[in-house]
């Protein structure tokens, strides 16, 4: 049995998947100490529930007490009425039960639409932000529908299955395009592997060294070239080799939810990749300022810590490889998955990529979450109010 928290770090594994994934397991893996932010989450809302609910009884006894106080002199039966009329009107009812309700009913229909939610308390952050950042490979981007060139040299066969065999052990978007670009050739297994967030991967296979990367991070003279697409550099026994010109495909609905969301929220994007789709992206999100590229998984740390700085509620869009650091750091941190079997623990949410082009509804249900939990207190502030104003006069019945 492999359990969520373990990481395989060389070779390649075959799993079965003997149960499935719904809210309840990926909250128990959630609640597991190991995946806990160091500042633990706390409602606002729930604090103030509890916070009234703690005074409220005594509250109540007091104002019955007061009551029969008041009456007894006048009358005993209209003291024993106003007392006990205080006791039996008086209801807290909405106040503890108007947060779980309702957050415990929103997790429930983001899950039946695979939007999956760390606790209840996220839907009250998320409904708070006001500044959004996305990622690009892997999260703006689909993993298998990018277009894969290799340019420079040609390549032998052995060392096609060495490169194969090398990105097969790697779960980043532009490994597993590079994989499959490559789908009618055998794999074998490495020697060694060892993967660098935001740099590359390294392997040895039947003694040759693959280095995939960027130009940074591979060996020998590297060819510069500017292009409109993401490159990821090769090099076998420390000479380059050439580069993958990987085009990569945006998904389904990504414009038009940059055009709803940028209404609202301040928007920006961070990519660990060059430049190169550049023009394309600013299509999209319109702002140049705001496209951040060769960003390492500490820039994107710091870039979000920065807008905090700012007082800015942030929610950060990644796909939990090289955003773990900024998932964490931000307010609000949502994977973005394919196979929502790939649990990120850093994040505070799991957004199936068939649900993607939904994010600004599911942010707009979380504000309409937080309005009913607010409606519920109004209203049994106002029940509490003018009920308990009949009952200390003693003139209305408990029963009634």
């Amino acid at each position: 049995m492999i359990y969520a928290g373990g990481r395989q770090i060389g070779g390649t594994i075959e799993l079965e998947t003997i149960k499935e994934v719904s809210q309840s397991y990926l909250t128990r893996l959630w609640n597991n100490e190991t995946f806990r932010k160091e500042k633990e989450d706390e409602s606002k809302i729930e604090s103030f529930a509890n916070f009234i609910s703690k005074y409220f009884t005594l509250i109540v006894i007091s104002i019955a007490s007061l009551s029969a106080l008041y009456w007894y002199p006048v009358s005993t039966n209209l003291a024993i009425n106003a007392f006990t009329a205080v006791l039996i009107i008086a209801c807290p009812c909405a106040l503890a039960l108007s947060t779980p309700f309702a957050m415990g009913n929103t997790i429930r229909i983001f899950g039946r639409n695979n939007f999956y939610l760390k606790n209840s308390y996220i839907i009250e952050k998320l409904s708070a932000v006001n500044t959004i950042v996305f990622d690009k490979t892997g999260t703006i981007t689909e993993n298998n529908a990018s277009d894969v060139y290799f340019i420079v040299e040609t390549l032998h066969s052995d060392e096609i299955i060495a490169v194969k065999s090398t990105v097969r052990n790697s779960s980043h978007p532009l490994s597993i395009a590079i994989n499959n670009y490559y789908k009618n050739y055998k794999t074998i297994t490495t020697d060694l592997f060892e993967e660098e967030p935001g740099k590359g991967i390294f392997a040895v296979i039947n003694g040759m060294s693959i280095k995939l990367g960027s130009n940074s991070f591979i060996e020998g003279d590297y060819l510069n070239e500017e292009n409109d697409s993401t490159s990821v550099y090769l090099s076998i026994d420390k000479k380059f080799k050439g580069y993958y010109k990987i085009s990569n495909k945006y998904r389904y609905g990504l414009k038009p939810l940059v055009s709803e969301l940028e209404k609202e929220y301040e928007l920006a994007l961070l990519s660990g990749d060059n430049d190169g789709e550049k023009v394309k992206l600013k299509e999209i999100f319109g702002d140049e300022r705001e496209l951040h590229f060769k960003q390492s998984p500490y820039d994107k740390l710091k870039f979000i810590k920065e807008l905090q700085d700012e007082n800015k509620t942030v929610l950060m869009i990644g796909d939990g490889l090289n955003d773990a650091g900024a998932l964490k750091q931000s307010d609000v941190g949502i994977t973005i998955s394919d196979n929502i079997n790939n649990f990120s623990p850093a994040c505070d949410g799991i957004l199936d990529s068939k649900s993607f082009k939904l994010l600004s509804e599911f942010i707009s249900f979380s504000k309409t979450a937080r309005k009913v939990v607010i409606a519920s207190f109004i209203i049994s502030l106002l029940y509490n109010v003018i009920g308990l104003s009949f009952a200390v006069q003693g003139t209305l019945s408990p029963v009634i």
